[in-house]
């Protein structure tokens, strides 16, 4: 199951914002030309969208091969929507040669930066011991931080995630189910700490 909504960042003004506008109108060919110079400057949110457009047929012909191409590149800048749709290609080998393993490890570089989808993928990965080692605290973890942080108008998604909670906790003993809250509201905590630090970064500049 995958959780995929095409969310632009921080970006640059101007072309940038004239092609997020052609896109939402459906004027996908305008996008793409609009964002292809800014994404050949290294723009992560313009790659994205360049990749995204390439994996659906928007404007150009469908081409996974580019698509993988494109969201690599904002991927390797951290983009994380752009980590996540690197999971679902390797695991669905789209474009790419199917790798549980490689799906797991784009996912988590997602999911540490709290995008649920990759949080999602990578919890039921862990119960199914897909790319990496079954280990159901580890899945209870990432799957109860989806569920913590869904919004309420979320509700057919969080009753997935809530049902696949349940099942995992089902196979798990009282030991293991406190390790994995723990585990949990440590990396909370910890992302937590991560952004206010990030925020007194920006504003000691």
């Amino acid at each position: 199951m995958c959780m995929l909504v095409p969310i632009a960042g921080d970006a640059v003004a101007g072309p940038y914002e004239d092609a997020l506008a052609a896109w939402r109108r459906g004027d996908y060919a305008t996008a793409y030309r609009l964002w292809g110079p800014i994404a050949d400057q290294g723009a992560p949110d313009a790659q994205f969208y360049l990749g995204f457009m390439n994996e659906y047929g928007q404007g150009v012909p469908r081409n996974s091969v580019e698509a993988i191409k494109w969201y690599r590149k904002a991927a390797d800048q951290h983009h994380a929507v752009a980590q996540f749709s690197l999971g679902i290609m390797y695991a669905s080998g789209e474009g790419v040669p199917h790798s549980d393993s490689e799906a797991a490890q784009w996912y988590r570089l997602a999911a540490d930066q709290g995008l649920g989808g990759a949080q999602f993928n990578l919890g039921i990965l862990y119960t199914e011991g897909k790319g990496v080692p079954q280990d159901q605290v580890l899945a209870h973890m990432w799957l109860d931080l989806v569920v913590s942080e869904l919004p309420p108008l979320g509700k057919e998604q969080r009753n997935i995630t809530v049902d696949a909670l349940h099942l995992v906790a089902s196979k798990m003993s009282l030991a293991q189910l406190a390790e994995a809250r723990q585990l949990a509201f440590e990396w909370m905590i910890e992302r937590r700490h991560r952004a206010q630090q990030k925020n007194l970064a920006v504003i000691l500049r």
